[in-house]
C-alpha cells in the first residue's frame, strides 16, 4: 500500500503519467501497452535528477535534443537516470495490458481503452476523499473534446480529488523521468528484459495486469 501522506502535504501530491507501447492492433504494433505513474511531493528533486544527467552524463550532442527519452537513450545512461530517480522520493504505479486479451470489436475504440485502463490504475491508488492530488499528463491526445473526455472518466473512477493538466514533456522534466519509468516495467512485459525494473522495483507500491 502506497504510504498514506499527511495532512499538511496532502495538496502537494503529484502525480506524473506517461506510457511506453501503443494501443496499434496490427502485426507491427507492441503487444502490450503499459501506463505508469510516479507519485511524489517533491517535484523538484525528481526535475534536479533529469537536469544532472542533461549536463553531466549526455554527450554535447545529446544535450542539445529538447528532452531525453527511454527508447532513445543508451543502456549506460537508462540505469544512470533511473537510479537516480529510484533514490528521489517517489512511489511508483503501473498498470500493463495484454493486447491480445482486448475484443477485436474494440480494436477501433482506442481512445475508450486508453480512458479505462487510465481510470483503473487511478481507481487502485489508496487515496480517500480527503486527498487533494495533481495528475500531470504527457500531452498524447491532441483534440481538447478527447481530452475533456480522459479528464471527465479518469475523475469519476479516482477515490479522491484530482486536477488534470496535459503538458509537454519537452517542458516538463517530471514527465521525462516518468518515460523513464514506463519505458523499464514495457522492457520487462514486451521483451522479458528486467535491467531497468529491477532498479526501481523497490518503489513500485502498486501494480496491475489486464
Amino acid at each position: 500500500m502506497i504510504v498514506a501522506y499527511s495532512v499538511a502535504v496532502m495538496n502537494s501530491i503529484h502525480i506524473y503519467l506517461d506510457e511506453s507501447g501503443d494501443l496499434g492492433f496490427n502485426p507491427t504494433s507492441s503487444r502490450n501497452i503499459v501506463i505508469a505513474l510516479l507519485i511524489t511531493k517533491m517535484p523538484l528533486h525528481i526535475g534536479r535528477c533529469i537536469k544532472k544527467i542533461r549536463q553531466r552524463k549526455l554527450k554535447k550532442k545529446l544535450r542539445e535534443l529538447p528532452e531525453i527519452k527511454f527508447n532513445k537513450s543508451d543502456d549506460h545512461i537508462r540505469e544512470l537516470t533511473l537510479t537516480c530517480i529510484a533514490k528521489e522520493p517517489i512511489e511508483i504505479a503501473y498498470i500493463v495490458l495484454d493486447k491480445k486479451q482486448v475484443n477485436p470489436v474494440r480494436h477501433n475504440h482506442k481512445q475508450e481503452i486508453y480512458n479505462f485502463i487510465t481510470g483503473y490504475l487511478m481507481h487502485c491508488l489508496p487515496f480517500d476523499n480527503a486527498t487533494h492530488s495533481k495528475l500531470i499528463v504527457d500531452k498524447r491526445i491532441a483534440k481538447k473534446v478527447l481530452r475533456a473526455d480522459f479528464d471527465q472518466y479518469v475523475k469519476q473512477k479516482a477515490a479522491f480529488k484530482v486536477d488534470i493538466t496535459h503538458e509537454n514533456s519537452m517542458y516538463n522534466q517530471c514527465l521525462q523521468a516518468t518515460d523513464f519509468v514506463a519505458g523499464a516495467i514495457f522492457q520487462k512485459y514486451e521483451f522479458e528484459d528486467s535491467r531497468f525494473y529491477d532498479i526501481i522495483k523497490d518503489r513500485i507500491k502498486v501494480s496491475k495486469q489486464l
